[in-house]
């Protein structure tokens, strides 16, 4: 699972990288949508997201993708003909929720960005008053100070997620089952799992984390002065 997460966050992968964080976003900004009634903005999130996840192409991390399958099998007791059952997906939840804070906290700041950035975009032009661009430059100067903060953070969201993960794996296995008998063959598990694991759990992590980490008394003050001095900034040009 960690070579996998490699795969997806180096050389090889970053258009997947990509793609899966805005995905994961769009997937919560959905949710977010549809839970408040907004269902017109909802349907366009999934809209947004179904492309998204059109454009994931799995091939760069396939090594790593077939590799994670045939461990699975290996360390099964007894041989058998069926794909993987919700057991089976449960244990591979559970492996990438171990070795996902790592890589969580490497990127929970940059989320947060995109999330800002999402959040602009769906707004008319006279109302967007965040360049994202700029607000990060300001802000990069002050990030490696809250690199041990978000590694906690991402730890505390995995672990808790962890004790979930008999329902995540059924999620999983809902969206990757694809010909709906109860199990997931290896071509869909190679076609699946990538966009799969980032909607169902490393979304999850993702928003639990930002918002967590927006709890955070010290990075929460730095944001907040670094968006109120950018606001300033800008009614100043407006003058």
């Amino acid at each position: 699972m960690r070579a996998l997460l490699r795969a997806m966050r180096g050389q090889s992968g970053p258009c997947v990288r990509r793609t899966l964080k805005d995905a994961a976003i769009l997937a919560h900004a959905a949710a977010s949508s549809g839970s408040l009634g907004m269902h017109d903005a909802a349907a366009k999130h999934r809209e947004e997201l179904e492309d998204k996840l059109e454009a994931v192409d799995a091939s760069d991390p396939l090594s790593e993708l077939k590799l994670v399958w045939d461990t699975i099998l290996l360390h099964r007791d007894s041989p058998q003909e069926e794909g993987l059952d919700v057991e089976e997906v449960e244990e591979l939840v559970l492996a990438h929720l171990v070795a996902f804070p790592d890589f969580l906290a490497d990127d929970l700041v940059m989320n947060l960005f995109r999330q800002v950035q999402l959040g602009q975009g769906f707004l008319h032009a006279e109302k967007q008053h965040i360049n994202v661009a700029t607000l990060l430059e300001q802000m990069k100067p002050r990030l490696d100070r809250h690199k041990v903060t978000a590694l906690n953070i991402a730890r505390e969201c995995c672990t808790h997620l962890q004790t979930h993960s008999e329902t995540l794996a059924s999620k999983l296995l809902l969206r990757m089952d694809l010909d709906g008998d109860g199990y997931i063959g290896e071509d869909d598990f190679l076609k699946c799992l990538v966009h799969a694991l980032a909607v169902e759990v490393e979304n999850l992590a993702i928003s639990a984390g930002v918002q967590q980490l927006l709890k955070e008394e010290g990075f929460a003050d730095e944001f907040h002065q670094a968006v109120w001095d950018l606001l300033v900034a800008g009614d100043h040009l407006q003058a």
